[in-house]
């Protein structure tokens, strides 16, 4: 199965940034295939296909690295583009994480290349997938997109408290990915970091 390990946010983050969203399609932007909102998450690793015995293993370990985090808070804030406006392919909501984010980040990195999960070629960068650009993404939805980018910044920001990490099966439809929960690991119990 697909599969990938990342933050679940909570319903109303999801319906804030599906609104978001939504007031980028009824500004004109065009040539934009729209996460939807209950798809939105900030994934921490995708592991691509791999076996039932790989889901038990994180099943068994995941629990271990979380229970060594305490909750913490993400800041999201702004709009921006990988990989630059010139060429753009994904739309995305920056993330201004704490150093605990980036540290869990890195153990379940290192946690799935003991299923020989291969490590990313790029450093981790914090972000929540809103759309992929398409190809009929013209000139005229490049200069409207600099525009909702550099307004973003002064108009878009949201918090949210993190408490568990989720792994998610992730099929793929004509009419876009479904993703299933398939078990979450909580965080201890500390005061925040």
């Amino acid at each position: 199965m697909r599969a990938f390990i990342a933050i679940e946010f909570p319903k109303d983050i999801q319906h804030q940034l599906g609104n978001l969203a939504q007031n980028l399609r009824s500004s004109g932007l065009r040539g934009v295939r729209w996460v939807a909102p209950e798809n939105i998450h900030l994934t921490l690793k995708f592991l691509g296909d791999i076996k039932t015995e790989s889901v038990q293993f994180l099943t068994h370990h995941l629990p271990t690295i979380a229970k060594a985090y305490s909750p913490f808070t993400l800041h999201l804030h702004g709009l921006g583009v990988f990989p630059g406006l010139r060429h753009p392919r994904v739309l995305w909501v920056g993330v201004v994480a704490p150093t605990p984010l980036f540290d869990l980040q890195r153990d379940i990195e290192a946690l799935t290349q003991r299923l020989g999960v291969p490590p990313e070629n790029r450093p981790f960068t914090p972000h929540v997938t809103l759309g992929r650009i398409q190809a009929d993404f013209g000139p005229q939805d490049q200069a409207l997109l600099e525009t909702q980018l550099q307004a973003s910044t002064s108009i878009f920001h949201m918090s949210l408290q993190v408490n568990q990490v989720a792994l998610f099966r992730s099929d793929l439809f004509p009419t876009g990915a479904r993703y299933t929960l398939l078990f979450h690991a909580d965080f201890s119990e500390r005061d925040e970091k």
